[in-house]
């Protein structure tokens, strides 16, 4: 599966579905727990667009499969878009 770039909304709203005990949302530096109960630190600039790499690395991060961000992004949950 190609994974979409993402804009900094879109990848804070991916934090707040996948993530857990975050500390740090709408900062550059979100630290919190995946879904597995590990910790996790991610740093991303609001002022640009993470890539296909950067997207796969914080997936693996936060515990999310391909099939499961596909549905998450393609479906009703992404930034409040409907």
């Amino acid at each position: 599966m190609k994974l979409p770039s993402l804009t900094f909304k879109e990848w804070q709203a991916l934090v707040r579905a996948f993530g857990s005990n975050l500390r740090g949302l709408g900062s550059p530096v979100v630290v919190g727990k995946n879904r597995r109960g590990l910790p996790f630190t991610i740093h991303y600039h609001p002022g640009r667009r993470l890539d296909r790499r950067e997207v796969s690395v914080i997936l693996k991060r936060l515990a999310v499969t391909p099939e499961e961000f596909a549905e998450w992004y393609y479906g009703k949950r992404r930034c409040g878009r409907r």
